[in-house]
């Protein structure tokens, strides 16, 4: 499952261009094949001299040509490979009727030489069976540094069930710089390779090699495997061999239910080396469900080490954060001063984050293992003024030291990423942020970002866990109280008797939310940002006419993002009888996540949440309310009320939503479905007002 594709020509497989069938499809439907010699403004004519009147002729079918001789392995064990893995893709496709592809082959095998080097050789055999697949198992791509690794091919062919056999032409392998975000740069390459003649009941199978000759440190040897794909697999398994002498340190993640039995590896020894093998049998397809935790979460995996723990890793890092921590006399003054005015340390801290989120751009610069894990110098990116996450880490936490607060670097994956498992160590760590004693806690910022008010950090850092090399061991980043990642919704609704309405709104923000919401508006041209306020009001009704928006201390990381519009609701009442109906504005949520009647893995959102909305409906004359909603509801570490109450000539609602969770395991999943349905349905509840009949 861990693919680390390698491209090198098979040297005994002959290649020839390909060449161009023709079909001539008539308006009856007859279809006559063979090449077409001519077509002219009367006739179109074949090789073989048939002439068709143009006007009978509906297309002219162009495709590649299978031929013999068209890259054709004649080896006849290669053939008889192909029958042999036809007859185990029909079974398999036979068990998983739907499936957009079986998987036949998914084998990894790591040796680890006596010299500290390393090598790596995957297997993969697989049928397509739809379309969606061509693409993907038709092309192999790997990257790769230079001056590091070495990739080849062993082994990459094409069986199609005529018995014809493709192998692939040395000439299309593309070796070139990766196809990144501007802002990213790396000293990597990419190899890519297409293979010819993919067709929907093709197999596909390759064997690659990479060949890791000179590691920047021969005991950094972290590489994991995951069993389970987005297609069935007839088996998948991963082996490690290593001299003897040396201990292999795994762990093993997910294998439960029946693969409870397979967590343990088999290990053998034999001439001076020691194997560690694992597989898995008659794997099924993992089927994607909305909102799903990352795959190293859930899947069957197993992650090896040669250290035992997190000593040589924490010293390496250490040794370099040290250095690149101390700031020079320019930087240092210049912290200093930007903190003059501050009478706190919560102050201070707010000026220097701020100022490195305004003044900071993010741009990574990659060039081996010492800028990717220990980033430039605090002086370095204070000078550029731009860096990666590492970068602005160091260069907070280096200004915060010069004023007396206690910081450091962490390191970490986000949210979206699977959380990290500390029992055995790595240095798979994506993101970096700081954390840093404030007020006599330790808290964590995350500069990367350009919008965050202190003191508040992205919301796929929450319930992370963090790498503290400086100190040593691991930090858990708690994910806040949903009170302080708070939406906060004010609407004063006028009716008037035509049934019109008109709604000034408010909205108070804090936390995460806040400052995805303000980088969100900033990236808006001023045209953009009306239209979007605009589609927002006809959210609430086709009819909506905006007449004013204001966006309040958007470019002011001092002040809280705030934000308001004004819009006028046509015809907004609906008559039902002698009764009108009313909904209130934009009071309605949508939980796509919880669709599925059961779940087979957890659930997780970015962050915790609470939304707040206050409606004061002004009525016209003579109209009253004949019954409006109420209600309660509790889920697992969830909650949701409404209240509406009457007053003279107007209506008066309170609703709060909170969610203190992130992620929810498929044991509380139907609790938690249960609580948002019955939320959507308390939402959609309509309000329902009389007016006084005549005296």
């Amino acid at each position: 499952m861990r693919r680390r594709w390698a491209l090198r020509a098979v040297a005994a497989l002959t290649l020839v261009a390909p060449a161009l069938a023709e079909t001539v499809v008539l308006r009856s439907g007859a279809e006559l094949a063979g090449p077409v010699s001519a077509v002219d403004a009367n006739f179109v004519t074949l090789a073989d001299g048939r002439r068709i009147a143009r006007a009978e002729v509906r297309e002219i079918r162009l495709a590649e040509k299978k031929s013999s001789s068209q890259a054709t392995v004649v080896d006849p064990s290669a053939a008889a490979r192909g029958r042999e893995l036809f007859a185990r893709a029909d079974a398999m496709a036979a068990r998983h009727p739907g499936a957009d592809g079986v998987q036949l082959v998914d084998e990894g095998r790591l040796e680890v030489r006596a010299d500290g080097t390393w090598v790596e050789r995957d297997r993969f055999a697989g049928m397509i069976l739809k379309d969606g697949l061509k693409d993907s198992w038709g092309t192999l791509s790997r990257d790769f540094e230079e001056g590091r690794e070495r990739v080849r091919v062993i082994k990459a062919l094409v069986y199609h069930r005529d018995g014809s056999v493709y192998s692939y032409d040395p000439k299309a392998v593309v070796v070139s710089a990766p196809q990144a975000d501007a802002l990213f740069f790396q000293d990597t390459r990419t190899l890519t390779l297409t293979l010819p003649q993919v067709e929907v009941g093709s197999i596909v199978e390759w064997e690659l090699e990479t060949d890791t000759y000179n590691p920047f440190r021969k005991d950094f040897f972290f590489p994991n495997w995951g069993f389970q794909g987005a297609q069935p697999s007839y088996c998948s398994r991963v082996s490690v061999s290593v001299p003897a002498s040396r201990r292999l340190y795994y762990e093993t993640e997910n294998f439960n239910g029946p693969w409870k039995s397979r967590a343990r590896p088999r290990v053998t020894t034999s001439a001076g080396r020691t194997t560690y093998a694992w597989r898995l049998d008659d794997i099924p397809a993992i089927v994607s469900e909305p909102n799903m935790v990352p795959y190293f979460d859930y899947a069957p995996s197993v992650k090896f080490s040669l250290i035992k723990d997190w000593a040589p890793i924490d010293g390496w890092l250490s040794q370099m954060y040290v250095e690149r921590l101390k700031a020079g006399p320019e930087l240092s003054a210049f912290a200093r001063a930007l903190t003059r005015g501050a009478k706190t340390d919560d102050q201070k801290v707010a000026a220097i984050y701020h100022w490195i989120q305004r003044e900071v751009r993010y741009i990574a610069v990659k060039m081996g293992a010492a800028s990717g894990w220990g980033g430039f110098s605090a002086d370095t990116t204070f000078k550029k003024r731009y860096g990666c996450c590492i970068d602005k880490a160091l260069l907070f936490a280096a200004m915060l030291r010069a004023v007396g607060i206690p910081a450091e670097p962490v390191l970490l994956n986000p949210n979206d990423e699977a959380r990290h498992e500390f029992r055995v160590p790595d240095i798979w760590f994506s993101h970096a942020i700081t954390r840093l004693k404030v007020n006599g806690r330790w808290i964590f910022l995350d500069s990367t970002g350009s919008d965050y008010r202190y003191p508040e950090l992205a919301a796929f850092d929450h319930g992370a866990r963090a790498l503290d090399p400086l100190k040593g061991g691991e930090r858990d980043i708690p994910v806040p109280a949903p009170e302080h990642n708070l939406s906060d919704y004010d609407f004063r609704v006028t009716i008037d008797a035509a049934g019109a309405a008109r709604v000034e709104f408010s909205a108070r923000y804090n936390g995460a939310r806040e400052g995805e919401l303000r980088g969100e508006y900033k990236s808006m041209k001023d045209s953009e940002r009306r239209r979007f306020m605009q589609d927002w009001a006809n959210g609430v009704s086709p009819s909506a006419e905006l007449i004013s928006y204001r966006l309040d201390n958007l470019d002011d990381l001092d002040l809280p993002f705030t934000l308001g519009m004004t819009y006028r609701l046509k015809d907004y009442l609906v008559a039902a009888g002698d009764l009108r109906l009313l909904k209130l504005p934009d009071f309605q949520e949508e939980f796509p996540e919880v669709a599925l009647a059961r779940r087979r893995y957890a659930l997780q959102y970015s962050t915790s949440l609470e939304k707040r909305w206050r409606y004061e409906v002004a009525l016209p004359a003579g109209m009253t309310p004949v019954s409006v909603p109420r209600g309660r509801l509790r889920g697992p570490d969830e909650s949701f009320s409404l209240d509406c109450e009457s007053k003279p000539g107007k209506i008066l609602c309170r609703a709060d939503f909170s969610r203190a969770r992130r992620v929810y395991p498929v044991s509380d999943y139907a609790a938690h479905k249960r609580f948002l349905d019955g939320v959507a349905h308390l939402m959609r509840e309509r309000i329902f007002l009389k007016a006084a009949g005549p005296r």
